[in-house]
């Protein structure tokens, strides 16, 4: 939607707090719009976004009668009050969850990453726990892909191999936990080396870091934030004409 990540991200936080807050049709409506509309701008990230919410759609029904069986215990609505409830809960679920997994295919992580550093190294603060808190997310982002790949290409190995065949869903879950503790023990290994590597190129002995490459925010960005805010404000005030 926006080239600058803050914007990018500020965009989609208005419209999970749009959502939530919808209770009209017509706020429904212009949500449910506004989706489509986020969907044919990113068309090449569709298929990603819908397998990574095929998890929410496949355990609905055991959401479903979990919500169902606490509100006819604890409440005194009628059955189709409380189906009701949930089905809209779940389409709005569906819909927030959607439109940030749109966000974060189209937006690196990394770059919100950099562009927080970018902003804080402006603040000039010698704060050490902020530095470390920057360095915890940018590792984590830089070795759980890694991680996720690695563990991706072991399950591909054994359903090559056919070692997996006959296996039960328990006896998966075994196997996984007996192969897991080694890829992470060697990513726990990958990050020591990066992690003294930087120590001899002088991590710690200055505050804040300087960015190699930032994302400057300026005043035209400021103003994209504004007409977002605007835009979704908008939205609630025209639709409770």
């Amino acid at each position: 939607m926006f080239k600058h990540p803050l914007a990018n991200l500020w965009f989609f936080l208005g419209f999970s707090f749009s959502l939530l807050t919808s209770n009209t049709i017509e706020k429904w409506i212009m949500n449910c719009l506004l989706f489509i509309i986020i969907a044919w701008m990113n068309k090449e990230h569709i298929r990603q976004v819908i397998f990574r919410l095929k998890p929410f759609i496949f355990y609905f029904p055991i959401m479903l009668i979990l919500y169902s069986l606490f509100s006819l215990l604890l409440t005194d609505n009628a059955t189709n009050i409380i189906l009701n409830e949930a089905m809209v809960g779940f389409f709005k679920l569906i819909l927030m969850v959607g439109a940030m997994m749109f966000f974060f295919e189209s937006t690196p992580s990394q770059d919100i990453v950099i562009l927080s550093r970018s902003l804080w190294a402006k603040l000039d603060k010698p704060w050490k726990g902020m530095e470390d808190f920057f360095l915890f997310l940018g590792m984590t982002l830089r070795f759980y892909p890694t991680f996720q790949s690695n563990w991706q290409s072991v399950r591909s190995c054994r359903k090559a191999l056919g070692l997996e065949s006959d296996y039960t869903y328990w006896k998966r879950i075994n196997t996984a936990a007996k192969e897991m503790p080694g890829l992470l023990i060697h990513q726990l290994r990958r990050a020591d080396d990066v992690a003294m590597a930087m120590k001899l190129r002088g991590y710690g002995k200055q505050y804040p870091r300087g960015v190699t490459y930032p994302i400057l925010f300026k005043g035209p960005h400021l103003f994209q934030i504004f007409a977002i805010t605007l835009f979704f404000w908008g939205i609630h005030t025209f639709a409770a004409i």
